[in-house]
């Protein structure tokens, strides 16, 4: 399922810097062009966070509708859905594939029917459950847009998606949780002008959470065919790809199309506590296939075009092998020693890069990283960088599966942080981003800074943008043995 750095590498492999010289290099040149921000707590009726960032304005296009913000969250824990339920007494481990499909059909039932492509995932329809957003996604150049809430994400490098993609292209994203997930974010953000950063390290996320991210991009379907047929919404993106440390100057924006690429899935399953508590799911949009209408249904069929990539619990620390990947697929390809994933075999799969010693990771990923690895970076203060590599400028130096690389990929228990001087999230990064750019916001205001904005003399920035696309040349792993000592 991963923000305010890229470091995806474009940046980065154009400046030649270490990500924090980037960031404090930027900031000076953009702090000048930053508002003054200036609030007053909410009282009565109205909303306690803001829906939106970014709207375009009316004389340029006219919304039928705009975002809203799911932000009523839970005051006590609700109890465990029988969906929920019935999902977690499949076997994860035996049976991946029903497990797989059981967290999807969960989150499109409600979010789909009866309804134009465009007016789908506006939780306020929803007549079968309730879902909730994260607040305070809404700041900065990397804000949330007010057609359907979408955030910016990491680019998707040349080729990663197929042969004949030619291009670097966006991504935006919108994730939601359901009511357990809803009552975790309404303890953080309880007092909406001073979050609690320790709540969720007692216990983290109830178990029954689930949590989905729906992934779009401005891939034309001639650089990745299989987003033919395809499920597009009209959002308010930026005109190309940027990047700025400090949030400002605000990038310029157009009402443009996105087509659904990915789809990721988290669920709170107890049976995974010994790996961390969840269980990741990712899916892929594919359009060549010609699925069946059921009889009755009351959805477009293109959902019906979303196939499981796989699915992992946990991020099998002692595995190092296949550490070059397939960054660049031609086909799908298996690690048979990793014993916490399982990948979807089917040879309708459209060839998938996979993750960093090929685990679980989705098409708009970094083939460094997995679902699990980047989320377990959910922190504040933002002590590590949610990859091991960022790209040519990276001054750390890993050695690609030696032995501080691999920090990225250990099974953290609940309730640990990636760092041990830093409050864990519970592996939602959204948290982490809404934290920073509440921070943030709360400085311009102020005009003072808090110490948790720093360490190490370092400004903390936002994880928007860090995943993204492995950056061109100097990737560590790109030379590695295919086979390497487990």
């Amino acid at each position: 399922m991963k923000r305010q750095l890229i470091l995806g590498g474009v940046l980065l492999a154009a400046g030649g810097l270490a990500a924090r010289d980037v960031v404090q290099a930027q900031a000076a040149r953009d702090e000048a062009q930053a508002p003054v921000v200036s609030w007053a707590p909410t009282t009565g009726s109205l909303p306690r966070f803001p829906d939106f960032g970014l709207l375009p304005p009316p004389e340029i296009f006219t919304a039928e509708r705009v975002f809203k913000l799911s932000q009523d969250y839970p005051r006590a824990e609700p109890a465990m859905e029988p969906a929920v339920k019935q999902l977690l007494a499949i076997d994860y481990n035996r049976d991946w594939k029903p497990y797989a499909n059981g967290a999807l059909a969960y989150v499109l039932a409600g979010n789909i029917e009866n309804r134009a492509m465009q007016n789908s995932f506006y939780a306020e329809d929803n007549k079968i459950r309730h879902w909730y957003h994260v607040p305070w996604m809404h700041w900065a150049d990397n804000g949330r847009e007010g057609l359907h809430g979408l955030t910016p994400e990491g680019p998707i490098r040349a080729k990663s998606l197929s042969p004949t993609q030619t291009n670097w292209w966006q991504t935006y994203a919108l994730a939601i949780y359901n009511a357990p997930g809803g009552s975790a974010i309404g303890r953080v953000w309880a007092d909406a002008q001073n979050p609690d950063l320790t709540t969720l390290k007692a216990r983290g996320f109830p178990v029954g959470t689930v949590v989905a991210k729906l992934m779009f991009t401005t891939t034309p379907v001639s650089d990745a065919p299989f987003l033919s047929n395809p499920i597009e919404w009209q959002a308010y993106i930026k005109k190309t790809f940027s990047f700025t440390p400090t949030g400002f100057p605000i990038a310029p924006r157009e009402v443009n199309t996105v087509r659904l690429l990915q789809v990721d899935i988290m669920v709170r399953d107890s049976r995974a506590d010994a790996t961390g508590g969840w269980v990741f799911a990712t899916y892929v949009y594919n359009g060549l296939q010609s699925p069946k209408r059921s009889p009755g249904q009351a959805f477009d069929n293109r959902w019906r075009n979303l196939m499981p990539v796989g699915l992992m619990w946990g991020q099998d620390p002692t595995v190092t092998s296949h550490l070059a990947g397939n960054a660049e697929p031609l086909k799908t390809m298996i690690n048979p020693d990793l014993q916490e994933t399982r990948i979807n075999t089917d040879p309708a799969l459209p060839p998938q890069h996979l993750g960093f010693g090929l685990r679980l990771n989705g098409p708009a990923d970094n083939s460094l990283s997995s679902c699990k690895s980047c989320h377990s970076v959910s922190e504040y203060p933002d002590i590590s960088l949610v990859l091991p590599y960022i790209g040519p400028g990276d001054k750390r130096n890993l050695i690609c599966g030696g032995p501080e690389w691999m920090r990225w990929f250990r099974n953290l228990p609940v309730g640990q942080p990636f760092d041990k001087a830093s409050n864990p999230l519970d592996n939602s990064l959204s948290l982490a981003i809404s934290i920073t750019n509440f921070l943030d916001a709360k400085t311009r205001r102020d005009g003072g800074f808090n110490s948790l904005q720093y360490w190490h003399g370092q400004r903390q920035m936002s994880k928007s943008n860090q995943r993204g696309a492995v950056p061109d040349g100097g990737d560590p792993c790109a030379n590695a043995s295919m086979v390497a000592s487990k």
